[in-house]
C-alpha cells in the first residue's frame, strides 16, 4: 500500500468531496453544506471553478493512495490560497460557486458560516500577504496515518519559503494538531457565534543555502 502528495486535478473533484463528507459528517454542518445531489454538486462546482482560475491563487493538494489498477483514491485533502498584500477579500463568493441550489440558504451558508470566519480572518490578518489554509480533511478509515501533518508541512515549506505568515479557522478539537506545527490560537479575535477559532503561525524565513 503507496500513498502519493500531489496537486488535486478535475478527476479528483469526487473523491476530494468524498473525503470532505467523511470527515465533517456531523449533524450540525448538515443545515450548512447537505450531503445531496445538490449540495455535492455545487461543492464539485466550487473546487473546479477555484482550479480553472489562476487568479484565485489557490492549489488543491492530496494525498492518494495508489490502487493496485493504476488508479488512485484521494483520502485526505488540503485547500491552500496565497494572497498578496491588500488581496484577501471577505466575500465567500470569490472562492466558492455564488449560485446555490436550493437546499442551500445565504443565510446559513453565508452570514451564518463564512461572513464570521472572514471577520475572523480579517481581524488578525488586516491587509499582510499570507497563505490561507481553508480546509485540512482526512477520509475517517485514514486518520491517525499522518495524513493531515503531511499537508500542513506542504503548506508551511511554501510559506516560510517567502517568509509569510499563515492562517487558519480550526474546529473544536483539532487545534492540537495544528499547535504541534507552530500555530496559534488567536483568541481575542474569536467570534463568539463561529464554529471555529482563528490560528495564526508565525512569518519564518528559511535559506536555502546549505
Amino acid at each position: 500500500m503507496s500513498f502519493t502528495l500531489s496537486p488535486a486535478t478535475e478527476a479528483d473533484i469526487a473523491g476530494m468531496i468524498d473525503v470532505w463528507n467523511s470527515a465533517f459528517w456531523r449533524l450540525a454542518f448538515q443545515p450548512i453544506f447537505p450531503d445531496t445531489p445538490t449540495g455535492r454538486e455545487w461543492r464539485a462546482k466550487s473546487f473546479e471553478r477555484s482550479m480553472k482560475s489562476p487568479s484565485q491563487n489557490c492549489t488543491h493538494m492530496v494525498m492518494t493512495e495508489d490502487l493496485e489498477d493504476g488508479a488512485r483514491k484521494v483520502v485526505a485533502l488540503g485547500r491552500y490560497f496565497r494572497y498578496d498584500e491588500g488581496e484577501f477579500d471577505e466575500d465567500w463568493t470569490t472562492r466558492w460557486e455564488p449560485e446555490l441550489p436550493e437546499d442551500m440558504k445565504v443565510e446559513i451558508l453565508g452570514d451564518g458560516f463564512f461572513d464570521l470566519l472572514a471577520r475572523q480572518h480579517r481581524t488578525v490578518m488586516g491587509r499582510r500577504a499570507h497563505w490561507y489554509l481553508e480546509i485540512l480533511a482526512t477520509s475517517s478509515e485514514y486518520q491517525k496515518k499522518g495524513f493531515g501533518s503531511k499537508l500542513l508541512e506542504w503548506g508551511i515549506e511554501k510559506a516560510d519559503a517567502e517568509g509569510l505568515e499563515l492562517y487558519l479557522d480550526a474546529r473544536k478539537g483539532a487545534q492540537h494538531l495544528y499547535e504541534k506545527f507552530g500555530y496559534v490560537e488567536q483568541t481575542s479575535a474569536k467570534d463568539p457565534k463561529a464554529v471555529s477559532a482563528p490560528m495564526l503561525r508565525p512569518a519564518i524565513m528559511r535559506s536555502n543555502k546549505v
